[in-house]
């Protein structure tokens, strides 16, 4: 029986990538060793054994505020818990945190059957291993994304600062439809969405803007 560890759990609107403008409930998972310097979840990625809650603790659920603390979660417990708080919601987004290096085949299978539709955010620098049905958003990273999860992935969503990041995986941006790809400027700098915006324009990718921080949302 698999067990999470859990940051958060949250009803907000998806504001980046395909999904954009969706309502859903985000699993917010914790940990995760990429180590992007800009990252916006920061508190989501140590393992401090101090900041550890109960044991399927329902604190993650009204979190009122950003915070290191998680819960070890019961995958049974965490599936139970998010149906009987989903209302009307039919999106699901598991991130983190790094939710691919936990075990989540269990967690993807039961939204599915459960009748959700599932997303994970992923770096794709763990083994992407959910239930088939899932819907794979791969954000690459300066770490060096583990070359079978190219061809898993449903869209490609690039955070951009700098042309660096493009020419980084320049040779599989190629080879890949141009509907899957989208630049996301790192942060909304104005100078990394005036880059994103020229290469979409040049290549015909996609722009994803943080559309939720626009909007003062999670």
């Amino acid at each position: 029986m698999a067990h999470l560890l859990v940051n958060e759990v949250f009803h907000s609107i998806q504001g980046e990538g395909y999904w954009t403008g969706i309502p859903a409930i985000f699993i917010r998972l914790q940990g995760c060793t990429v180590g992007c310097p800009w990252c916006d979840t920061g508190y989501a990625l140590g393992l401090r054994v101090e900041d550890r809650l109960s044991d399927n603790d329902l604190l993650v659920f009204c979190k009122t505020d950003i915070s290191p603390v998680y819960t070890h979660a019961q995958e049974t417990w965490l599936v139970q818990e998010v149906l009987a708080r989903r209302g009307l919601l039919q999106h699901v987004v598991l991130t983190g945190g790094e939710p691919c290096a936990q075990p989540i085949m269990e967690l993807t299978r039961d939204l599915l059957q459960a009748g959700m539709q599932v997303q994970i955010e992923t770096s794709g620098t763990c083994p992407i291993e959910c239930t088939y049905g899932t819907w794979v958003t791969l954000s690459p990273k300066a770490k060096p994304v583990m070359e079978a999860n190219w061809s898993k992935a449903d869209e490609i969503k690039l955070p951009v600062r700098t042309m660096e990041d493009v020419r980084r995986h320049a040779g599989h941006l190629a080879s890949l439809p141009a509907e899957r790809i989208r630049l996301q400027p790192v942060n909304q700098e104005p100078a990394a969405t005036a880059l994103c915006v020229r290469l979409c324009l040049e290549r015909n990718w996609g722009l994803s803007l943080q559309t939720h921080k626009y909007i003062n949302l999670r």
